[in-house]
């Protein structure tokens, strides 16, 4: 089985797995949004600032090692003798460092309140603290699945997690548990899906071993390790704290929380494909170098297109009737912020922004793949500097927008350099096109005040789904992706 071959075995599980969780968790950002309000949403977005920071700081590289070497380790020693090492260290390590870091939340806590202001968070200590395990055991776990292609086995772990959440979110609401009730539940949601993953995932650490050839792998950790930590940001956290910092009100924060929550399902259909791709891309490297990588990525980048821009398009011309339909009127006011930050997170989307630095990784361009990182990084922090006090939220969100998109140029630009990925674009263009038509209709509708939510969405997906018939874009893609081996 070809690796392209591969991803289409494995994408379907992903698609349809995810399809599943995400009305859960749409369900959940519901139940959770509509019970907070503006107020203690932003509260709660402040306070999943310190575990997922943390989280950052506790990662040294080791999903990107996963991902990115534990394929080539089973091509080389085909007994996973030396993936069996790997794996075992690695989990080891993520322990005795969880552990060191727990205290620090404990200790520091308190100081890092005070500096934003905050001093009565203090309560939910122990409550960020086992949420800080949660994610960070199901970070390293989730991706050793991802990276062996168990993605039915992922999925349906995925999905019980998911239903697990839900059922203790509305258990601890009709308590009114609040925030902590809230953090509890996901948390021990995580817990119950960490505990199955090792148990299904024994074999990778028990057994035999035998201790591979280490190569550059602590290089490669320690670069991924600086991407990640300097990508802090890049994030929305960073943003969350920058606008406590210019004390921008709560309700504020609360509406930036849930249009760039809300942005980020959009990809829902590719979450779990960039660790499956670096696999992927990795193996085939290996074994045909530039030639066969240039083919694979064009391949996966034009497939994922499909999946995430008709998204993108219909949620940006339609965000004022998704979110009164979703969260209520109450929340109309963060439309604005939808369109602009799921404008500029679909063209970075788009423009395979889920595999450049995938692609950096295995060319060994590290070096450029961390400091494309950090003038974004500097970016973000300048434009939040400039813009939040003109601008408020929305300055966040169009610094954060400006930048992510800079990000995925800087790094095409790097990987054009080695390898030919001109032929990808065109198929990016008309997937653009087909969706721009498709929206016509239903946004005539939303202009004459007869459109509705469920009413556009049918007619977008009738529309898209009938041109796609006719033009049969995918037949296509065949040649122009063949076109990457004549072109080096």
């Amino acid at each position: 089985m070809s690796p392209f071959q591969k991803f289409i075995a494995n994408i379907s599980w992903t698609v349809i797995g995810k399809i599943v969780v995400q009305v859960l968790l749409f369900a959940i950002s519901i139940l959770l949004t509509r019970y907070l309000g503006k107020k203690s949403l932003g509260d709660y977005a402040t306070l999943l600032v310190i575990p997922v920071f943390i989280r950052l700081l506790n990662s040294f590289g080791l999903e990107t090692l996963i991902n990115a070497k534990l394929p080539a380790l089973n091509v080389r020693n085909s007994s996973g003798a030396e993936g069996r090492y790997l794996i075992g260290r690695l989990l080891a390590f993520r322990f005795i460092t969880t552990v060191l870091f727990c205290f620090l939340i404990y200790y520091c806590l308190p100081y890092y309140l005070h500096l934003i202001n905050r001093p009565e968070f203090i309560q939910f200590r122990w409550a960020l603290i086992f949420y800080f395990v949660a994610i960070t055991f199901d970070s390293i776990l989730s991706t050793l699945f991802m990276t062996l292609l168990r993605y039915k086995e992922l999925v349906k772990i995925e999905v019980l997690g998911a239903v697990l959440n839900l059922a203790l979110l509305i258990v601890f609401i009709n308590l009114d548990y609040g925030i902590d009730g809230i953090l509890y539940a996901y948390t021990f949601s995580l817990f119950v899906t960490s505990f199955l993953y090792l148990i299904l995932s024994r074999n990778q650490y028990l057994g035999l071993t035998e201790v591979p050839n280490c190569n550059d792998m602590k290089q490669l950790a320690w670069v991924s390790y600086g991407i990640t930590f300097l990508s802090f940001g890049l994030m929305a956290q960073s943003d969350i704290v920058m606008m406590n910092f210019f004390e921008v009100n709560g309700e504020d924060i609360g509406l930036y929380y849930l249009s760039t929550g809300l942005t980020g399902t959009m990809v829902f259909l590719l979450a779990g494909v960039a660790p499956m791709a670096l696999s992927l891309f990795s193996e085939i490297f290996e074994k045909e170098g530039f030639k066969g990588l240039a083919s694979l990525y064009c391949k996966i980048a034009g497939f994922s297109s499909y999946l995430t821009i008709p998204i993108y398009v219909f949620c940006i011309f339609n965000a004022d009737i998704l979110i009164s339909f979703i969260y209520g009127s109450s929340f109309k006011d963060a439309s604005l912020a939808l369109i602009i930050f799921a404008a500029f997170s679909g063209i970075q989307a788009a423009l395979g922004n889920n595999f450049s630095i995938s692609i950096l990784y295995v060319i060994n361009k590290r070096g450029k793949a961390i400091r494309t990182t950090i003038e974004g990084s500097i970016l973000n922090i300048g434009l939040n500097v400039v813009l939040i006090p003109a601008l408020g939220m929305l300055g966040a969100i169009t610094a954060t927008g400006i930048t992510m998109v800079y990000m995925v140029l800087r790094q095409l630009k790097i990987i054009s350099s080695e390898m030919p990925i001109a032929p990808i674009f065109p198929v990016i263009g008309r997937c653009f096109l087909y969706c721009l038509l498709a929206s016509m209709f239903p946004l005539i509708l939303t202009w004459i005040h007869s459109g509705h939510l469920i009413t556009n969405l049918i007619l977008y997906l009738v529309i898209l789904s009938t041109i796609l018939f006719l033009i049969k874009p995918f037949n296509q893609l065949g040649p122009i992706f063949n076109q990457t081996s004549s072109l080096r």
